[in-house]
C-alpha cells in the first residue's frame, strides 16, 4: 500500500467528511495503486523512497474518484443514468452521461487529471528516452 486509512483521514483529508469506510479503504486504494503504477512506470513499486507525501495525496484523491465513479455507474444502471429528456405520450425517456466524469472516458480523462496535478512536476511520469 501507498498510502493507509490514517494518513486518508489525517494528511489527506484534514478533518473534512470521508468519502470512504477504514472498510471500503483498502480495496479502493489497491486500485489507485494499480493505475499508478500504470503512469509511473512501477518505479514506486522498486523504490519505496519515492512514495511522497504528493504521492499519498494522489492515491487518496484517485480511491475516491474510483469509488466515486463505481458508485455512480451502479446507481446510473439501476436508475438508467441522468435523464435528459421524458415523453409522456410513449413512456420514452432519454438519458445522458456524456458530461459526467463517471463514464469511461470521462473517469480516464479525471485520473489523467489527478494524475499530472500531483506527479508532474516529480519525474515519475518521464519516460526517459
Amino acid at each position: 500500500m501507498y498510502t493507509s486509512y490514517n494518513y486518508y483521514e489525517s494528511g489527506y483529508l484534514m478533518g473534512r467528511d470521508s468519502r470512504l469506510s477504514e472498510d471500503e479503504f483498502p480495496f479502493w486504494e489497491k486500485q489507485a495503486e494499480r493505475v499508478l503504477n500504470q503512469y509511473t512506470f512501477s518505479r514506486l513499486v522498486s523504490n519505496f523512497g519515492l512514495i511522497t507525501d504528493e504521492v499519498k495525496d494522489c492515491a487518496c484523491e484517485l480511491a475516491e474518484l474510483l469509488y466515486q465513479a463505481d458508485k455512480s455507474t451502479q446507481q446510473a444502471a439501476e436508475q438508467g443514468g441522468v435523464l435528459q429528456s421524458y415523453s409522456n405520450d410513449g413512456e420514452s425517456g432519454t438519458f445522458d452521461l456524456s458530461k459526467s466524469i463517471f463514464t469511461e472516458e470521462g473517469k480516464q480523462k479525471k485520473v489523467k487529471e489527478i494524475i499530472y496535478r500531483y506527479l508532474g512536476n516529480t519525474g515519475l511520469l518521464y519516460q526517459g528516452v
